[in-house]
Formats: C-alpha cells, structure tokens, sequence
C-alpha cells in the first residue's frame, strides 16, 4: 500500500475512472473488460473480467471486490457503464464495499422507460413517447433496450417486427445530440458543461457512439425542471443528460446516473471532477465549476479484425490496447482525443487523428 487513499472503480472500461481517481487525488484499483495499457498504468491492480464486455449482468463482482477492499482498505467504489441493466448487482456489491454514487434504486428508475417518461412528464421535460406494443408507423420510431447505453441497443424500428426483453419503442426525433455534464448533491443540480455529441453508425448499430466535443451553450431554463427530475429518480454525484435538440426545443432521451463518456472531455487538473462527485455525495459545499477548454474526443472503431502490434502510440491516445491484443470487426481500438482554440477546431483534430488511427491498424480483412 501507499500512503494514498484508494478507490475501487468499475465499468466495461474503467480507465477514463481510474484516471480520474488519480488526479483527485486517489489510487486506483479497476475492475473491467479490457486491461488497456494505460488504465494498468493508472491503477495499484487491474483485474480483467474479459466476460463483461457486455456489462456486469453475468459478472458477480461481490467476492472480488470484497477482497480488495480489505486489503488496500478503499474507501468504497465508483462505477460506470456496465451496471445500468443490472442495478441487483450494485445492491450485491454494496454488501462488500460503500457504493460511491447513485444508489441501485436510481439506478433502476433511471433506466425503467415508463417511470422515466412520467418523471419526465411532471418536470415539464419533453422525452419522445415510448410505447410497449408495435406503432401503426413504426418507420418513425426506434426501438431501445431498458438498461442499454452507447447506443448499441437502439434500433430503427422500420426493420423490427416484434420488442425483444426488455425493449420498447420510442417516437425518432430528428436533431442535435447534445449532452449535459452535472453534479447533483441533495439539494441542487450544478452543471458543469455541455458538449455536441456525434453516432458511428455500423450494420445492427445506426446509432453507435462516436465522440462528443465542447463546451458549447446549452439552454439554461431547463436546469430547474432537470434538478426536479433528477431528485424524482434519486441521482446523486456526476451523472449526465442527453438530450436532441430539434432547433425548436430540447427533447431528453436519458439520464446517466454515473459518470459517463464525458468525464474525460471535460475532467481538468484544476477541478477534478471526481472530487466534486465525492463532495456531492457527502454535501459538502464546492466553489463554483470552473470553465472548460474546447477539447473533443471520438472512439476510433475497426472496420476489419487485427492483432495489435508494438507501436508507440501518440500521446493523444487512451485505451491503448496491449500487444498482441486480438481486436475484432466492429469492435474499438482506442480513443483519441485533441485540444484546440475553440470546439470546431478541436473537432477537426480529433477527427484528423481518428483517421490516423485507422489507416494505421488496416487489419487482416477477416
């Protein structure tokens, strides 16, 4: 051990986390799918559970985490994507160890379609309209699964023909994704700041995660009835809104009650945001956020499978995978990211290196 205090923290990747912890001030020990270079660099121990690339639904963390929280006495867990389909396994988990965000419940709620769109409903927040049983127009709607996140779970509802577990549809809009970075203590909602988001479509996932870039202006009338939803569903700590913007009105989608893609874009020397999502949890008071620099990131995806040879990665990578690492179609190599004078430059950067990337690892062609 080291004189540090630690922090457990979880997530499909819990690298963007374990770095945060680090800059708060915390060592880091990381459960999560892929033991990239750099989150073992970030961490005390890393331990890889290649079985929860798709979350933890199947993954019983309890016993695992019970150990290590012994044996560097951490001060509890925070956790990331990976959880939001199976809120019992935070409940598990917090047996072992304190649970350092929003409770299970939240958790729940925030991912149950019917008590989110009335939650929504009595802040005054427009959400798109959900339904349980097929539309006469399904070309116009999406179909999504309770609990899903990066995108992976939503479909065009033009190719689906019958709700899978656990889905439901949801009237498309056409607009803006764009995303709201909070801290929520008991008392007040605190933003921290709002970025552009951006989907990498591939076959089965038009809707796919991309990359988001800010800060930009976001409407700041809708921080009162967000602040009222957010106490309905329970959220505590760093968490997060998407929402789509139609260019007449801001439509929410979710809330991610955890720290979500963002965390990275916008987590700064100078106000480290996982202190202020543990500040948040104790109440205790924190001076105003500070601005933020433009700056973008994107997850760079293969169109083809390789074998991940020695390189020297560029400084503006993370999640860089070890060699010798088997990367499949479809699936992220890394995530680059770009500073910049404003956010379209940044933008343009990042988009600039993404390429780079790609190109660079052509793959097999299998």
């Amino acid at each position: 051990m080291n004189g540090e205090p630690s922090l457990l923290v979880a997530g499909i990747s819990a690298r963007a986390l374990a770095v945060a912890a680090r800059r708060a001030g915390f060592s880091a020990i990381a459960f999560d799918a892929f033991g990239d270079l750099d989150t073992r660099e970030a961490c005390l121990e890393t331990f890889v559970l290649e079985n929860a690339i798709g979350g933890f639904a199947n993954v019983d963390l309890t016993a695992a985490i019970a150990a290590r929280a012994n044996d560097q006495v951490a001060i509890g867990l925070v956790y990331g994507a990976g959880f939001d389909d199976c809120p019992h396994r935070l409940a598990h988990v917090e047996t072992a160890t304190p649970l350092l965000g929003s409770s299970p419940k939240a958790v729940a709620r925030a991912n149950d379609a019917l008590f989110f769109a009335q939650a929504c409903a009595d802040a005054k927040l427009a959400h798109p309209a959900i339904a349980f049983e097929t539309p006469d127009a399904p070309l116009g709607q999406l179909v999504k699964r309770r609990g899903g996140s990066g995108g992976l779970h939503v479909r065009a509802g033009a190719d689906v023909r019958s709700l899978g577990a656990d889905e439901y549809w949801q009237r498309y809009i056409e607009g803006r994704s764009v995303s709201l970075l909070f801290v929520r203590d008991s008392r007040e909602l605190t933003p921290i700041a709002w970025s552009e988001q951006w989907t990498a479509p591939c076959a089965g996932a038009p809707f796919r995660y991309g990359g988001a870039a800010g800060p930009i202006e976001g409407p700041s009338e809708l921080l009162d009835s967000l602040a009222q939803l957010t106490a309905a569903l329970g959220v505590r700590g760093l968490a997060s809104a998407d929402f789509l913007d139609d260019g007449e009105q801001f439509w929410l989608l979710e809330v991610n009650p955890r720290p979500g893609a963002t965390l990275d874009l916008f987590d700064e020397d100078a106000d480290p945001l996982l202190a202020r999502h543990l500040s948040a949890l104790a109440d205790k008071s924190m001076p105003p956020p500070r601005s933020r620099s433009p700056s973008a990131s994107e997850i760079v995806y293969t169109d083809t499978s390789f074998v991940v040879p020695e390189w020297e990665w560029p400084n503006w990578v993370a999640d860089r995978p070890a060699p010798g690492t088997r990367i499949s179609k479809g699936s992220p190599i890394c995530t680059v990211s770009a500073a910049g004078r404003d956010v379209s430059t940044a933008k343009a950067t990042v988009d600039a290196r993404a390429k780079r990337i790609r190109s660079e690892f052509r793959g097999d062609g299998e």
